[in-house]
């Protein structure tokens, strides 16, 4: 296994024990943006922890992170970290939320790690190796599954991202979830526990390890005007990821 990749897996863990703990203690939450964008205590020391654990271990490196605890952004060895991906699942339901950590070099993706932290689920995907779910090797997609045969998640029926109606959407595919954190939400079509995930507006370090991982075993994703790419920045774009060209495609025509 890639070095680095086996360090990260090794913090990542011990992040997410770190949050275990910190969860017996109260939690200081505030808001960011709206009412259901929230951010804690745990998010912004456990993004520390994370940045300080991959500097002492390597030099010269750059970080784009969701808590701006560091401000280093280049193209070359860069971590786009989010340190608890589904905050709100945090806060009230204790479960649902993870650690993502996306390793890219030279705005090309190296090797991408989600920890699903109550659930102890360890996704990681490696260009050129495969994708992992606690070490057991994930097999490749089905690439003839159809929308209609498919099961999609994510904020599918937000007023506004598509030209139909919930009513005139429902038909086109079997059913519908929503888990409440884009990463997992990727990282279970990569597991093949449904096919596809829509969101109005995320932002690049909500998916950019899921991607990785999700592309190890064929998947693709669609982020603004980008097909399988990203854009290093702030700011939020639509975005869908599926296990298949045509689920994706289906979806994109719908916008």
């Amino acid at each position: 296994m890639n070095k680095k990749a086996e360090f990260t897996i090794n913090l990542v863990r011990e992040a997410g024990e770190r949050i275990k703990d910190m969860m017996k203690e109260d939690i200081n939450i505030s808001l960011k943006s709206s009412r259901s964008d929230f951010v804690t205590n745990v998010d912004k020391q456990t993004e520390v922890f994370l940045v300080s654990g991959i500097k002492e271990a390597y030099s010269n490196q750059n970080f784009l992170t969701e808590e701006k605890t560091v401000e280093t952004m280049g193209q070359d060895h860069l971590w786009i970290i989010d340190p608890i991906d589904g905050t709100t699942n945090f806060i009230y339901q204790k479960q649902n939320f993870s650690i993502s950590v996306g390793y890219y070099h030279k705005g090309e993706p190296v090797f991408g790690i989600v920890y699903d932290v109550m659930a102890d689920e360890m996704f990681v995907g490696i260009v050129g190796e495969g994708a992992y779910l606690n070490n057991i090797k994930l097999p490749m997609l089905d690439q003839s599954i159809l929308l209609k045969d498919s099961i999609v998640s994510g904020d599918v029926y937000r007023p506004g991202l598509f030209s139909l109606t919930p009513e005139e959407l429902k038909p086109l595919f079997i059913t519908h979830r929503f888990l409440g954190s884009g990463a997992l939400e990727v990282c279970h079509i990569a597991a093949g526990r449904w096919q596809s995930y829509v969101f109005p507006s995320l932002k690049v370090w909500d998916f950019a390890a899921a991607v990785i991982i999700l592309q190890c075993v064929g998947g693709t994703y669609h982020f603004g005007d980008l097909e399988d790419a990203l854009y290093f920045d702030n700011e939020a774009r639509v975005f869908i990821a599926a296990s298949n060209q045509n689920i994706k495609d289906s979806l994109k025509v719908l916008l």
